[in-house]
């Protein structure tokens, strides 16, 4: 006796060729092998975030605070304007420190000069700088 193949459609056992089953299952098997691998490659379809109908609101990221990136950029901004406005012994000074991240010995080195002088023209450039971003 021959197997018997069903699939339920709609809640209805339905009687098919095995060729129709075997196909059905093929196709099923292949989607719950996508679905696993994309789960794990963290890949998502659009319409999985749609679950109540907002789906704008759900992809909407609340931990990314674009007036907050938009504050910080102002302010990067401001400080390179008054950073400009030293004269070139000083930005050398602050390029050095804190772009370069050079030591404080390296620098005193480069400059050929003392340490205990290199951070107190670090100091006085930084109090400048301080004064020029007062109206920030």
């Amino acid at each position: 006796m021959d197997k018997e193949y069903y699939l339920f459609v709609e809640g209805k056992k339905v009687f098919v060729s095995k060729e129709v089953y075997l196909a059905y299952h093929s196709e099923l098997n292949k989607e719950k092998y996508q679905t696993r691998r994309d789960r794990l490659n963290n890949c998502f379809f659009f319409c999985s975030y749609d679950h109540d109908g907002n789906f704008e609101e759900n992809l909407e990221d609340l931990e990314f605070d674009v007036e907050k990136i938009i504050e910080t950029k102002e302010m990067i901004e401001e400080v390179r304007r008054a950073i400009s406005k030293l004269n070139p012994v000083e930005k050398d000074l602050i390029e050095s420190l804190f772009y370069k991240e050079e030591t404080i010995r390296e620098v005193a080195a480069k400059l050929n000069i003392s340490h205990p002088a290199v951070i107190k023209r670090r100091n006085k450039v930084l109090e400048k700088l301080k004064e020029m971003l007062e109206d920030f």
